[in-house]
């Protein structure tokens, strides 16, 4: 059984990563959902709940990995790589900041003409920097608008930029120089959290959405890329993948809450955890890779950019009309019927969004690049 599909010559999709893609997504939403309104009160599983933006980590590495593989040869011009990306990422994030828009968060003041160019400069640089893709730079947008969710699009807007020259220096090393900067990027990647558990201070929106602290889990996705393949020997994998996974969650559920609350203190465990994972579906078939393999999970791995994306529309959605929705609706009292019902609901629009979003707008802006290309 082969899981890389090779209907497309040039994009080579490794069926399992996409089906981890939606679990971290899942993971992520899970968390959103739980946070604000419990999903348990299992003490093991509510710490596993409460540590679910460890998701955002396995996206930025699978991102590294993905993007290293799709345009490791170099054939590509850099302007050709910028459109691709452009067209796949752009559409389905300007809906979710348009649909949003009514939670803003920033009052506009009319108390003088002062207030009034206040509020219009306010106004104009978050959504300029939204436009450009650089929220994420400026902490303090993390509570407005949909910049809660829009950031990690911020971070993957800044490693793009610097693909090229990430795969230019990156393609050059051999088997022990990759395996160096891999753990080069291990340990900057802990810093952070080292930092906050030595020094006791908590800076939650610096260290976790800002593009330069992530990076180096983007770029250790990208070594595991190339490592995949070189020669390298297989894993008796199944029964490591199982226990690896299981000490991860009883990590989580034991040690993660004694840590800071922040979510990259985990960087030390999580990051080697994920590496292998990664590594392990890429290089050996087992139960897991054919679970992520199959068809329902790999079909939500392809929709799980929208799923991520309007997760924050639903959250805010939720935030706000939450009573009334269970006044109508007892049942949603239940935050595991919640839970299930808002997931449906999201599914259907990440559905929506990829087939008469993502994909038309995707196909139609390359086609118009190519077409002014050719003339």
């Amino acid at each position: 059984m082969s899981f890389v599909n090779h209907s497309n010559p040039v994009i080579k999709e490794i069926l399992p990563l996409t089906g981890l893609r939606f679990i971290a997504a899942f993971y992520v939403f899970l968390f959103h959902i739980h946070i604000r309104w419990p999903l348990t009160s299992h003490v093991f599983i509510k710490n596993i709940l409460d540590q679910g933006a460890i998701g955002m980590s396995l996206f930025f590495i699978l991102s590294g990995f993905v993007l290293v593989l799709r345009y490791g040869d170099l054939s590509h011009s850099y302007k050709n790589y910028i459109i691709n990306r452009i067209a796949r990422i752009y559409p389905v994030y300007i809906i979710a900041a348009v649909v949003t828009l009514p939670w803003m968060g920033i009052a506009f003041e009319t108390n003088g003409i002062l207030q009034i160019i206040m509020s219009v400069a306010r106004v104009s640089f978050l959504v300029g920097t939204n436009i450009f893709l650089l929220q994420a730079w400026f902490p303090q947008f993390f509570t407005l608008w949909n910049d809660g969710g829009s950031w990690s699009i911020s971070v993957e807007a800044f490693c793009y930029s610097l693909l090229p020259l990430i795969i230019a220096r990156l393609s050059k090393l051999s088997k022990r120089q990759l395996y160096s900067v891999s753990f080069a990027c291990y340990c900057i990647a802990v810093l952070p959290g080292l930092s906050v558990i030595l020094f006791n201070s908590s800076s939650h929106s610096v260290f976790y959405s800002m593009p330069i602290f992530r990076l180096p889990e983007f770029v250790l996705g990208g070594c595991i890329c190339l490592l995949s393949s070189l020669d390298m020997s297989k894993f008796a994998m199944t029964f490591k993948q199982f226990v690896v996974i299981f000490f991860f969650l009883v990590y989580l559920g034991f040690i993660g809450p004694q840590l800071p609350f922040l979510y990259v203190v985990h960087n030390w465990v999580a990051l080697p955890v994920i590496g292998f994972i990664i590594l392990s579906l890429t290089t050996e078939k087992g139960l897991l890779t054919s679970l992520l393999s199959s068809k329902s999970l790999v079909w939500l791995g392809k929709i799980s950019y929208g799923f991520y994306s309007f997760q924050a529309l639903l959250i805010l959605l939720l935030v706000t009309y939450h009573d009334r929705w269970v006044e109508l609706f007892p049942f949603l009292s239940n935050n595991i019927i919640l839970a299930l019902v808002s997931f449906l609901i999201l599914t259907l629009i990440s559905a929506g969004s990829y087939y008469f979003i993502e994909e038309p707008s995707r196909h139609w802006i390359k086609k118009q690049f190519l077409k002014r290309q050719s003339n």
